[in-house]
């Protein structure tokens, strides 16, 4: 009975692994997956000849101007001691020659000439008909003068009004040329000397930075 039963179960069990192992060649396999479509760009149309000489002239065409370049900081320059010297100068030659024509003449016009010279036109023009008034002044100063003196009894006649007239006339004339007309404006002179930091174009039209300098 023993022996009967163990090759019954073995029977069970042969059977068995026929039927998983016919079971699993006939199973069919699942239906494969659609192919993956890819999205291609439409070509572009062939550029035509007159297209061609278009993009060549414009890639040759001359770039747009760049910024200008920072300019150079603007001071202030004096020059009073030139027009002071030549005032002292031409007032001792003036009261050398008092009463000479010529005496006059270096008080009249060698501080606008220094104008002339610092290239400031203005302040020339401005100087000269200063000193043609003063010139003027003096000659009245003079009459005045004469009168005072032809009023005082004596021998000595010092009209003091005509001598402040004259002091304040030729101390003003000098004082506004020396402190208001003799100066100018140039520009600085160490920004020629630094880096300047500056783009050019490029034959491409590209730009290019550039850094230059004077020595």
């Amino acid at each position: 009975m023993g022996g009967r039963s163990g090759s019954a179960d073995r029977r069970c069990v042969a059977v068995a692994a026929c039927v998983a192992i016919a079971a699993a060649c006939t199973a069919t396999s699942p239906p494969p997956l659609p192919p993956r479509r890819v999205a291609f760009r439409a070509a572009a149309p062939a550029p035509s000849p007159e297209h061609d000489a278009g993009d060549a002239v414009e890639s040759l065409a001359r770039p747009p101007d760049l910024a200008a370049a920072a300019e150079a900081p603007i001071r202030q320059e004096r020059y009073l001691e030139w027009t002071l010297t030549a005032d002292a100068l031409s007032l001792y030659f003036w009261l050398e020659h008092p009463y000479e024509v010529y005496g006059a003449a270096p008080m009249m016009l060698l501080t606008p000439l220094i104008h002339v010279a610092h290239g400031e036109f203005r302040s020339a023009g401005v100087s000269l008909g200063m000193r043609l008034a003063l010139w003027g002044t003096l000659y009245f100063a003079d009459r005045l003068a004469r009168e005072e003196c032809d009023a005082q009894s004596g021998d000595i006649c010092f009209p003091v009004g005509t001598l402040l007239l004259i002091d304040v006339a030729v101390s003003s004339v000098v004082l506004v040329d020396a402190f208001i007309l003799a100066r100018r404006d140039r520009p600085a002179e160490e920004w020629h000397r630094l880096p300047a930091l500056g783009a050019v174009a490029g034959a491409d039209g590209r730009r290019l930075l550039t850094l230059s300098g004077r020595f």
